[in-house]
């Protein structure tokens, strides 16, 4: 089983890619709190969602959106320009929750 359960605050403007096969993947990342006794870690994590649950976290979220997600880890490899192995993790977003209030999304002002 690989099941994730987690919250935390986006870090960085998410990044939306619309596909060339009607599909989109948005990347961001978040930062989570983990508190034990009266200590605090704090961990940063890599973040991918596909589809409309991708199109959602573009649109709205923003650094400092908090959003309560589940889903699994995922870990690529490639090779970096030296030939070395590399590996990343990624936690791969399949359904999510605004924590709080949502927030609106961008109103676009034209130009005269």
């Amino acid at each position: 089983m690989n099941k994730l359960c987690i919250n935390g605050r986006i870090t960085m403007e998410p990044v939306l890619k619309e596909l060339e096969n009607n599909n989109a993947l948005c990347t961001f990342f978040f930062a989570n709190d983990v508190h034990y006794g009266t200590n605090k870690k704090t961990g940063f994590y890599k973040a991918t969602a596909w589809g409309g649950t991708a199109r959602l976290i573009a649109q709205y979220a923003k650094v400092g959106t908090e959003l309560f997600m589940t889903g699994r880890i995922d870990q690529y490899r490639y090779e970096d320009e030296n030939g070395k192995a590399v590996y990343d993790n990624s936690v791969v977003v399949e359904e999510f929750n605004f924590g709080g209030k949502a927030p609106e999304p961008e109103k676009k002002v034209e130009q005269q």
